[in-house]
């Protein structure tokens, strides 16, 4: 017996049009399988009159207006697909108010205004999906929330905006960050304006619904303080790649006890590593976890195709709660309670490129009493720096200091200072 969901959507862009493609494509797939006829009867856009890259399905209405799909009363499910925050989040709590379930794409919202349309969904009863929100192509956030149900996260690191690093794999391969950007922009990988991208802020937002679903902590975009790769040159990517390491934008979080330690930064991975080898447009999660131990997870993290596969998966989750009546669990269930820290409060290895004198370099470093080694011309590696020895060496202005993944020396007491004891390298 097949059940038919009327289903809504607000946006008919890039991913608005992959679901349409997708939903077409794969309509008799999704009925045959799952017993669901998923009809797309509104669409609400902007511009009615826009030309459009794919049809409309048979019978379906497009509309100028946001309220006319999310009061409609024959409407059950609502696309959120249009982006923006205010409007998309008055959108959203207008339709759970009517009752209507949700899936979004919107990781900016989720991010920042989540908090709230999860509990309003849970006060109507319905349901607030939002998988294709990171990492479009890597169902990371269901494989959190259900394969590491018994398990416990011990730390997160991402490669989870296809932008950036397409840039450092391209300065990696001698273009200059200029020449990178404006490729990236040509392929339709980076906005005309790329700041969020390159400032690191949709990293964080991304970061920041991981670390719901890690950890059941939230964060705060003050909290992570994203640091972006706009003060990186190919210089830097191409001498780390000579000597062992590929820099990339990580977003990360990991606990220690009950303290969590989170950022966003450019950071030295050593060649070989599976984060190492994720390049362009493409999007990795490695998990770290008491049961299962390291795990990556890899794939596009954008596309339309791929975030609307990940959209109508959660259409199809939304439409099967509707027919047997079980809407209104919670996406994301952990909930904890762990003290926020940023990783730069911790003692860690860094990679040190510098013009200045060798000789100059070594003896800067030594006198703060750490180590450090010459890898190529211009380029060190450092022993364990504590936070305060790190600062003063940035505080000369002339070099710039790359962490390295997995360097970390925590704390011998959670609450206690960071300790870190000096190691030759």
């Amino acid at each position: 017996m097949t059940t038919t969901i009327e289903i809504g959507m607000l946006g008919f862009g890039t991913v608005g049009s992959g679901v349409i493609d997708r939903l077409t494509r794969a309509a008799d797939q999704i009925e045959q399988m799952q017993g669901l006829r998923l009809h797309l009867a509104k669409v609400a856009v902007s511009h009615l009159n826009a030309p459009r890259q794919v049809p409309l399905p048979i019978g379906t209405r497009l509309t100028d207006s946001i309220e006319a799909v999310v009061t409609d009363p024959q409407i059950q499910v609502v696309i959120e697909v249009m982006g923006t925050l205010k409007p998309a989040e008055a959108a959203i709590t207008t339709a759970l108010r009517h009752g209507k379930s949700v899936v979004t794409a919107n990781k900016d919202l989720i991010a920042t205004a989540g908090h709230r349309l999860v509990a309003l969904a849970k006060e109507r009863s319905c349901d607030l999906l939002y998988e294709a929100s990171v990492a479009g192509g890597i169902p990371i956030l269901r494989t959190l929330a259900d394969s590491y149900a018994t398990d416990s996260i011990q730390g997160v690191s991402g490669i989870i905006n296809g932008t950036a690093n397409y840039i450092l794999s391209a300065m990696t391969n001698g273009r200059s960050y200029q020449q990178a950007l404006s490729l990236a922009q040509e392929a339709g990988y980076a906005e005309a304006d790329p700041t969020n991208d390159v400032a690191g802020l949709d990293a964080t937002y991304k970061l920041m619904i991981l670390s719901q679903f890690a950890f059941g902590q939230p964060l705060t975009v003050a909290q992570v303080a994203p640091v972006g790769i706009t003060t990186i040159d190919a210089t830097v990517c191409q001498t780390a790649a000579e000597n062992g390491w590929q820099i990339k934008l990580l977003a990360q979080a990991q606990r220690h006890d009950h303290q969590l330690y989170c950022r966003v930064a450019p950071v030295a991975v050593a060649t070989g590593r599976a984060l190492s080898r994720v390049d362009g447009v493409q999007n990795a999660v490695a998990l770290r976890s008491a049961a299962v131990g390291e795990s990556c997870y890899t794939g596009p993290g954008a596309g339309s195709t791929a975030t609307a596969n990940s959209v109508l998966n959660d259409v199809i989750v939304a439409a099967q709660r509707l027919v047997r009546g079980t809407r209104g669990p919670a996406f994301n269930h952990n909930h904890q309670y762990l003290t926020v820290h940023h990783l730069d409060t911790v003692a860690q290895a860094y990679l040190l490129f510098s013009d200045q004198p060798r000789n100059r370099i070594v003896e800067t470093v030594e006198t703060l009493g750490a180590n450090v080694k010459s890898l190529a011309q211009g380029c060190y590696q450092t022993g364990t720096l504590l936070p305060a020895q790190r600062d003063q060496l940035r505080a000369l202005g002339t070099l710039t200091l790359i962490p390295i993944e997995n360097s970390v020396t925590w704390p011998l007491v959670a609450s206690a200072q960071a300790i870190a004891t000096h190691v030759a390298i």
